[in-house]
């Protein structure tokens, strides 16, 4: 089997963070990150623009992020941490955004570090800053809570979701994800860095991958389906906004390129453009039965003739902006409706104790 250095820094780093094993991880770490930064400042450089001096607001590989929290239903979640402007998660693995002023709706987004807001060289730069302050705008002031982790598949934002929705009410869930699904995990099954027999009885390895896309479409489509139960039965809207994807990029730059070709050895790459796909066509027709929305952003970073990725994952401020103002277009239309049909809860508290 091919070694993917990049694709492995990013399985080692998710398993030494939570295990602590950062001697095990640190060799890789130093050998990707290189490649990653490279991206990352050159989105800045080919638009004319300085380079932040503080670089992803999360550090490079999430290196101001610390261990995560180990967490008795998503196994993980990120830890309380607090730098101002960069990064703000509470002790209960939130973030926030507030409008200024006085807060009509709730939305409760889930998700992975993508969801999370990661690459972002700040909080004000993250598309889900981008999404308050265009609802704001619009006249639609509201409350974002996000509730994602590193490396999260959709069966972890599940078991999240139902005490948020509980203790949030949200007018609307948004699950941003899609893609770790597929890409995460030794099967379908299991989790990052989570060690599973082999196919052909060789040594597991982090980099190991059974080629199950079939299975993690299946499953991934499972899991929104009991996410849409659970939040019609909440009260709640919900949106499925299936995330932007380098795979899915039709003119990528020459560094996009490579970030593309390593990430990708250890992947089959037709079989995982055929099931994004399959779940980009799944997802559309599930909006037929009611009760959910589906928003395809797989593709919406297409138009940006300068590097926006730093893997098949994550995109900067640039692509922060343009997901930000496509999912706040189909939001205000979102909340809008809920206030025709009365479903709206513009008089409950806040996440923070305060009314509305």
């Amino acid at each position: 089997m091919k070694k993917s250095i990049f694709t492995l820094v990013m399985l080692v780093m998710v398993a030494a963070v939570i295990g602590g094993a950062w001697s095990l991880a640190r060799k890789y770490i130093n050998r990707g990150e290189d490649l990653n930064k490279k991206a990352w400042e050159s989105s800045y450089l080919e638009r004319g623009l300085p380079v932040p001096e503080s670089g992803p607001r999360e550090g490079y590989w999430g290196a101001r992020l610390g261990e995560k929290v180990r967490d008795g239903r998503t196994v993980w979640r990120e830890p309380e941490i607090h730098l101002a402007g960069l990064i703000d998660i509470d002790g209960l693995g939130r973030q926030y955004y507030r409008s200024a002023g006085e807060v009509k709706y709730r939305i409760l987004i889930m998700g992975g570090s993508v969801a999370s807001g990661a690459n972002a060289s700040g909080i004000p730069s993250t598309y889900f800053s981008v999404i308050g302050d265009e609802l704001e705008r619009r006249g639609l002031p509201v409350e974002i809570v996000i509730v994602a982790a590193g490396a999260w598949k959709s069966s972890q934002e599940l078991r999240a979701l139902e005490p948020n929705l509980q203790t949030l009410r949200p007018d609307l869930v948004v699950f941003l994800n899609g893609l770790n699904d597929l890409t995460n995990g030794s099967t379908s099954l299991t989790l990052y860095g989570e060690p599973t027999a082999t196919q052909d009885g060789s040594p597991w390895s982090v980099l190991y991958h059974a080629h199950d896309y079939q299975q993690r479409v299946s499953d991934y489509l499972s899991n929104i389906t009991a996410a849409r139960k659970m939040t019609v039965a909440g009260g709640a809207s919900l949106l499925v906004a299936l995330q932007p994807s380098l795979t899915e990029r039709s003119r990528r730059t020459p560094i996009e390129e490579r970030l593309l070709e390593l990430t990708l050895e250890s992947h089959a790459p037709d079989a995982l453009a055929t099931s994004y796909g399959a779940i980009r066509k799944s997802l559309a027709g599930m909006t037929r039965s009611g009760n959910f929305s589906f928003l395809d952003c797989s593709r919406v970073l297409d138009t940006e003739k300068e590097t926006v990725f730093t893997d098949i994952w994550h995109f900067t401020d640039f692509g922060h902006r343009a997901l930000g103002l496509f999912m706040a277009d189909k939001i205000a239309g979102i909340l809008k409706n809920r206030v025709d049909t009365g479903k709206d809860r513009s008089n409950q508290t806040s996440a923070d104790g305060r009314r509305h």
